[in-house]
C-alpha cells in the first residue's frame, strides 16, 4: 500500500496538518518539527500526490506540445528546450504527434483540452486554423505557435527569421558569383515555406537578378522531395549553378541526386540549406547552413507560455523571430568555416521584428 500523510504524521509524532505545512514549505514551523517530518518522509519514501493537490488547487501543472513530426531532429530538439524549461518550473509535458495529418491535429487538441492542460505549444500542419481559434477562444487556454503561423489567428508565436535566413543564404551564393540559383522549398501553405521563398526572391531582386520560375521547385521537407526536385532541375536545358534547399533533409536528397549524376559539389554545383541537422558536417562536402536554433525556439516558446499562463505578458500577442547566422562549410565554395554576422546584426532580419 502507498504511504499516506497519516503514516508520515504517525512516524514523526505530529498532526497531519503539520506534515502538510512542512511539505508545502509554509512558515511558522519549528525547525525541530520540520526535521522530524522530513526524516519520516525519507524513512517511509513518501511521495506527495501532486495530481490530487493540483486538482484541489484548480490546476494540473501540465502543458500540451502538439507537433507534426516527432521523428524530426528539429522538433526533438525543440521538445528538449520546452521540457527543460518547464521542468524548472514544476510543469509536466504531454506530447502529441500528428504525422502532418489534419484529423490527428484536431484529435490532439481535443485530447490536451480534455486533460485540462494549462497551456499549449503548437507546431501546426497549417490546415486547422478554425479549430485552433475555437479552442483558444472557447477554452481560454494560453497558446504559443511555433514553426508556422496559424493564418488569421492572433496568438503568441516563436519562429525562425525565415525571410532573413533565406535572404542571407541566397545572398551568399550571389556573392560567389552565381546568378542561376535554384530554390527547393517547402509547402507554400505553411508560412515557413512561404517566407523562405520570399527571402530567396528578395535577395535576387536586390541584386538585379530576375526570378526564373523554372528554377523554383516546391517539396515537402522530406529527403525524397529534395532528390526529385534536383533531378527535375538537372533536366533543364539551362541548368542552375547553385541550389538553395529550404531545409537540410531536402538538401541531403539534393546532394544524393547530384552525386548520382556525377556532379562535383561545389565545383559544378554549389549547395546550401536553411537549417543544420547533425549529419550536415559529415556530408561530402560538408554543408553550408544556418546555425541551428531549435532548442532556443523551444526555450523561448516555453518561457513565453509561462509568462502568459502567469499573466505577466500585457500585450494581446507577442511575436518572437530568432535571428539567423550563417554557418559556412565547403558546399558553397568557401574553403574556411567562419560564422558570419546574424541576420539581426546585418540588418537583414526581414520578417517582423525579432524580440526576446
Amino acid at each position: 500500500m502507498s504511504v499516506t500523510l497519516r503514516d508520515v504524521a504517525r512516524e514523526a509524532g505530529v498532526s497531519v496538518p503539520t506534515v502538510s505545512r512542512v511539505i508545502n514549505e509554509q512558515p511558522y514551523i519549528k525547525e525541530i518539527t520540520r526535521k522530524k517530518v522530513l526524516e519520516a518522509i525519507e524513512k517511509l519514501s513518501y511521495q506527495p500526490n501532486s495530481i490530487a493537490r493540483n486538482l484541489k488547487q484548480g490546476r494540473t501543472s501540465t502543458v500540451g506540445f502538439i507537433v507534426n513530426d516527432v521523428s524530426s531532429s528539429f522538433f526533438g530538439m525543440v521538445a528538449l528546450g520546452i521540457e527543460r524549461t518547464l521542468r524548472k518550473h514544476n510543469y509536466n509535458l504531454i506530447l502529441c504527434n500528428t504525422d502532418d495529418r489534419h484529423d490527428l491535429e484536431i484529435d490532439s487538441l481535443k485530447l490536451v483540452v480534455s486533460k485540462k492542460v494549462e497551456g499549449i505549444i503548437l507546431a501546426t500542419t497549417g490546415s486547422t486554423g478554425e479549430f485552433v481559434k475555437k479552442v483558444i477562444h472557447q477554452h481560454k487556454i494560453p497558446t504559443v505557435v511555433i514553426d508556422n503561423k496559424v493564418r488569421g489567428l492572433k496568438t503568441d508565436v516563436v519562429l525562425h527569421d525565415n525571410v532573413g535566413g533565406a535572404y542571407q543564404l541566397t545572398l551568399h551564393l550571389i556573392e560567389h558569383g552565381h546568378t542561376r540559383i535554384a530554390f527547393i522549398g517547402g509547402p507554400l501553405n505553411e508560412t515557413s515555406g512561404e517566407k523562405r521563398l520570399e527571402g530567396y526572391k528578395k535577395a535576387l531582386a536586390k541584386n538585379g537578378i530576375p526570378v526564373d520560375d523554372k528554377l523554383v521547385t516546391i517539396g515537402d521537407w522530406k529527403k525524397e522531395s529534395g532528390f526529385r526536385s534536383t533531378k527535375k532541375l538537372l533536366s533543364l536545358k539551362k541548368r542552375p549553378t547553385a541550389i538553395f534547399a529550404a531545409n537540410t533533409c531536402m538538401a541531403l536528397g539534393s546532394l544524393i541526386a547530384l552525386h548520382e549524376q556525377g556532379l562535383k559539389v561545389p565545383d559544378e554545383m554549389a549547395l546550401v540549406s536553411f537549417d543544420d541537422l547533425e549529419f550536415a558536417p559529415a556530408l561530402d562536402p560538408p554543408l553550408t547552413t544556418l546555425i541551428r536554433v531549435d532548442t532556443e525556439i523551444g526555450t523561448a516558446a516555453a518561457n513565453l507560455l509561462l509568462k502568459r499562463m502567469r499573466k505577466k505578458v500585457k500585450e494581446e500577442h507577442t511575436e518572437i523571430y530568432l535571428p539567423t547566422k550563417l554557418l559556412i562549410r565547403r558546399s558553397c565554395g568557401c574553403q574556411e568555416s567562419p560564422v558570419l554576422k546574424s541576420s539581426k546584426e546585418k540588418g537583414e532580419s526581414l520578417e517582423g521584428h525579432p524580440r526576446q
